[in-house]
């Protein structure tokens, strides 16, 4: 991968220094209101001109079509043989900034497989598809005057400023998604998520139906157990007396050994001694209940969440 991310930062890093998009006016050093005469003098004392250089000067001569180079840029100009209008121009020159960003997005998406660095792919595409948005509307939407023959007033060169800008985001980006989680990771900021276990999902699909197809049953019937047993006044005793029994052998075994001034062996002064106590907080909470309520908070920080009908207490 780091091959790959290589040859594309070379690639990119090339074509930002050594290809730059060609432009009549900044290679000759001329105001963009220079008359197309002088223009064609210009460029006589350079070469003879080709036939795309003369189309491009009788396409100058238009005051409308001369505001439209610093827009679409030196190429849709001068290849362009059937644009007449604005929207001509502007469909023309769609195709290529649409293929270099979807070619970047691909290559997004390429570097973003290893786990390390997945959570970076859709704010990564995101951004770039938003950078498109943005590099379209402004050149569809930013205005452009040419000023009279002797001002020296600059008119930037929106689609050579935007190109290069294009460019610079490209080289960088893939650089930062390769290499600041590892950074991040050093400096104890960033946390990668955790490699699939390669467990087959159907297995646990499978068992989490059947588990729940044994559950579900088992609620109804609890709960129209529990309905049952309060509509009968004798089975409603007999309720109301087991649940006297597991209330008085909970109340002995979180008893600590004082039965009405009586010491005597508990099972919470058995457990405090095999330490593995559950002692509420005070003094000293005992090590059983310490535990349990690590455990618990480690399920609650996986995103675990207790049901709303159980009581939830202040500080716990």
């Amino acid at each position: 991968m780091l091959l790959v991310l290589l040859i594309h930062s070379l690639f990119i890093l090339h074509t930002l220094l050594h290809v730059p998009p060609p432009n009549l006016f900044s290679a000759l050093h001329i105001p963009l209101n220079t008359p197309t005469d002088a223009i064609r003098a210009l460029l006589l004392k350079h070469s003879p001109l080709t036939q795309d250089l003369e189309f491009l000067l009788k396409r100058l001569a238009s005051f409308d079509t001369r505001t439209l180079y610093p827009r679409f840029g030196h190429n849709v100009l001068a290849t362009c043989t059937y644009c007449q209008s604005f929207g001509d121009f502007a469909l023309y020159a769609l195709p290529r900034p649409l293929l270099a960003y979807l070619r970047e997005i691909a290559f997004i998406g390429l570097i973003t497989l290893p786990s390390s660095t997945a959570p970076l792919r859709k704010p990564a595409v995101a951004g770039i598809a938003l950078m498109g948005i943005a590099e379209a509307y402004t050149l569809v939407t930013v205005p452009i005057t040419i000023p009279l023959r002797g001002s020296n007033e600059h008119i930037t060169m929106w689609h050579d400023t935007l190109l290069t800008v294009r460019h610079i985001v490209f080289l960088l980006l893939p650089l930062l998604i390769y290499f600041l989680p590892g950074i991040l990771q050093r400096c104890h900021l960033y946390t990668p998520s955790l490699p699939a276990t390669g467990a087959d999902p159907t297995v646990l699909l499978a068992q989490a139906h059947q588990t729940l197809a044994h559950l579900l049953p088992t609620l109804h019937v609890l709960k129209y157990a529990h309905a049952a047993s309060m509509r009968v006044p004798a089975l409603r005793a007999r309720v109301g007396a087991w649940w006297a029994e597991e209330r008085r052998v909970g109340s002995w075994i979180l008893s600590d050994g004082d039965d009405h001034g009586v010491k005597t062996v508990s099972v919470r002064s058995v457990a405090r001694g095999l330490g593995v106590g559950f002692d509420e907080a005070g003094k000293e909470e005992g090590k059983l209940r310490t535990n349990a309520k690590a455990a618990v908070g480690g399920l609650m920080a996986d995103g675990l969440r207790p049901s709303q009908h159980w009581p939830v207490q202040r500080g716990s």
